[in-house]
């Protein structure tokens, strides 16, 4: 219960106070203009509402280009009012009514807005202006403002619901999304100039431009199911040649998964460690004979070497250097040693996630290189006296957390949300 507590509050202290802004600066809101409002709420809802299904479990659509015209165009309070009731109807209306989503979604964006538009207009950013060169700081450091205030919004409120470290959260979000939404700043320039300038009825250029936009992001998640579907057949191919080791891969990749969301890792980053984890054995393809001979048995080292040096090569071929990394050290001593200023191996934070998911998984369920399951107790002793040698502290730290939350059942059962990235 405490931990639904904090959630709540934050999502109550957001729409509080969207709604006491909207209340103390009622006499500011542009109600003279209240068709103009009208207009954009509804592209704002038609935009919110043409949405396409990401693969990663949330949605894409192109309502950034809006906020900014509506930043650009109407006083701060004013967008507030535009954006919130805009985005609230448009993300209610294609999805199951969730009562605090849709007031928070509604709050916190027109809340990341209404900061975006005051950066804008006191850095002197007007629309109407003739000069239109001194116009081109204010009309990015607005964008810029509500996009970091989003992020921030979004940031908070998943690190208090997954209980991870908030400021890697946020600043992981900036580096995902913002450079992809300022790229709508020229567009949303063009649209407000227009606007202002010469008719309202060039606010619906936005329209025309909808199908462009639809069909780029289309394209752009298609590529992204191509490289899942390839990932799904190599698995398959890897578990008809070790039939013993079926869903060791999705295990693997739930785990890591689930260290890197609490590690608080970008998302695109977690889906990295999650396509890694289900390659990471790929190079046992037709070792199903060496891996069951005396020599495997006795001498285990010269089999793992090889078959990470094989998969590394064949997840090459994937054009991802970041998985061949992750493939290639998943058996490998990674430790960082503060004291000592130096590692043992040079590897990344995700090499690292996989070296502990793969050896917990492959003790649990007793695969090569260990002949018999081991219980989940032993293999935490294990790993306490590994750690700090073997394997990073926070690794194995972000483990012990998820383990604590569930039960040795729910640990076996789960089943890995790997999702698509872009190749």
């Amino acid at each position: 219960m405490r931990q639904l507590n904090t959630p709540f509050l934050y999502i109550s202290a957001i729409v509080v106070t969207a709604a006491t802004l909207v209340a103390i600066l009622s006499s500011e809101v542009s109600w003279n203009s209240f068709p103009q409002m009208a207009l954009f709420i509804g592209l704002i809802v038609v935009a919110s509402f043409l949405i396409i299904q990401d693969p990663s479990g949330g949605v894409v659509s192109s309502t950034g280009t809006l906020f900014y015209v509506v930043l650009y165009v109407f006083s701060p309070i004013t967008a507030l009012v535009i954006v919130a009731l805009g985005y609230a109807i448009g993300n209610t209306l294609p999805r199951p009514w969730v009562t605090w989503r849709t007031f928070f979604n509604g709050a916190q964006m027109g809340l990341s807005v209404f900061l975006g538009s005051l950066a804008y207009r006191q850095l002197g950013g007007d629309p109407t202006a003739s000069a239109i060169a001194p116009q081109l700081v204010p009309a990015f450091v607005g964008p810029l403002v509500h996009q970091v205030a989003n992020n921030f919004f979004i940031a908070f409120l998943i690190s208090k619901i997954r209980n991870i470290r908030f400021l890697p959260t946020w600043m992981n979000f900036i580096r995902e999304l913002l450079w992809s939404n300022l790229l709508s700043v020229p567009t949303a320039i063009l649209i407000a100039v227009l606007y202002v300038r010469v008719h309202h009825a060039f606010a619906l250029m936005f329209l025309l431009s909808l199908p462009f936009q639809r069909w780029a992001l289309r394209l752009y998640l298609e590529k992204r199911n191509t490289y899942a579907r390839i990932v799904e057949h190599l698995v398959r191919a890897g578990e008809m040649s070790l039939p013993g080791t079926r869903g060791h891969a999705q295990r693997v990749a739930t785990l890591a998964t689930q260290i890197g969301r609490r590690l608080g890792m970008a998302e695109r980053d977690v889906e990295a460690i999650g396509y890694a984890a289900l390659l990471h054995d790929i190079g046992m393809i037709g070792m199903d004979d060496q891996v069951t001979s005396e020599e495997a048995q006795s001498n285990p080292e010269a089999l793992l070497k090889a078959h990470v040096t094989l998969g590394s090569e064949i997840v090459k071929e994937l054009g991802r250097a970041d998985l061949v990394e992750m493939v290639l050290h998943h058996h490998t001593p990674v430790v960082f040693d503060a004291a000592q200023a130096h590692t043992k191996v040079q590897s990344s934070l995700g090499a690292r996630i996989l070296a502990l998911s793969e050896e917990v998984d492959s003790r649990l369920y007793g695969l090569f290189p260990y002949p018999d399951p081991a219980s989940l107790e032993l293999i935490l002793r294990r790993l306490e006296e590994r750690t700090g040698t073997d394997f990073d502290s926070q690794v194995v730290e972000a483990f012990l957390a998820i383990l604590k939350e569930s039960d040795e059942s729910a640990f076996k059962l789960v089943e890995p949300r790997v999702v698509p990235l872009e190749g």
